[in-house]
């Protein structure tokens, strides 16, 4: 598959002309121990954020609910006319856990849900909240290190998370997530989109990338878009919301 190429900028000013010239820039950068500061940086800004629903959506705490409605509103028939079962589902970059309680625990109704965070603030709020007889596994850790077993989720949700994976790293994910879906298992993608070119944000290392360019990664990890929607009824300084449903590629 030809490489993906997009013009973009960063919230410093800088402004590329080639994908590939941005991340060549982020990765190279390193700290006095020589760790790559893309992925320590975006641990370290979300460390300093309380754990709280307000903490974990930047402030805008109060679109959690139609957030949580329009995924409910998006996912659903799959598990109706597709035949997913409510076996097992987990949540990446958890947080505290809005997303596994009130959408895979209460509204999606899954008898298991499992939580990933690198944050441990952050998961022990999680613990405290969610109702221990629903909760799985509770892994403090990240995306791109994360050992996913074969056939074992019916949903993956990776939600404002993709924004912090490398592109190499995104396309890594989603080859091995569709492995760990179990039959009519989907990948719900959900993330910020921007109109055009990328944006790189230098206070969390987290990319917003076009539609076109998750469209690739998710091609290049040998999955297939099945469904695609906007979020609606968010506020209008917020970048534009998509949703992504995710299947191996048929």
């Amino acid at each position: 598959m030809p490489a993906f190429s997009c013009a973009g900028t960063d919230t410093e000013g800088k402004e590329y002309t080639k994908l590939d010239d941005m991340w060549k820039d982020e990765l190279a950068a390193v700290d006095a121990q020589g760790e790559r500061l893309w992925y320590k940086k975006a641990v370290d800004y979300w460390k300093e954020q309380p754990a709280t629903v307000d903490g974990v959506l930047g402030g805008y705490g109060h679109v959690s609910d139609v957030d949580i409605k329009e995924s409910a509103e998006f996912i659903l028939p799959f598990m109706i006319e597709a035949g997913m079962t409510r076996e097992r589902a987990i949540d990446l970059g958890a947080g505290v856990g809005r997303i596994a309680h009130n959408l895979l625990i209460k509204k999606l109704m899954f008898k298991t849900v499992d939580l990933l965070e690198p944050c441990a603030h952050m998961l022990d709020k999680a613990r405290d909240e969610l109702p221990a007889d629903r909760v799985g596994e509770m892994v403090e850790g990240s995306v791109q290190t994360f050992d996913f077993k074969e056939a074992t989720y019916d949903i993956l949700i990776l939600q404002w998370v993709g924004i912090y994976l490398t592109d190499a790293d995104f396309v890594t994910f989603i080859q091995r997530a569709l492995k760990s879906l179990r039959p009519n298992g989907i990948i719900f993608i959900k993330e910020n989109t921007s109109s055009s070119g990328f944006i790189v944000d230098k206070d969390d290392s987290s990319l917003t990338r076009n539609d076109g360019h998750y469209r690739h990664l998710i091609a290049e990890g040998g999955g297939e878009v099945v469904k695609h929607a906007q979020q609606q009824d968010f506020p209008e300084e917020l970048f534009k919301v998509f949703m992504y449903a995710v299947k191996p590629k048929a």
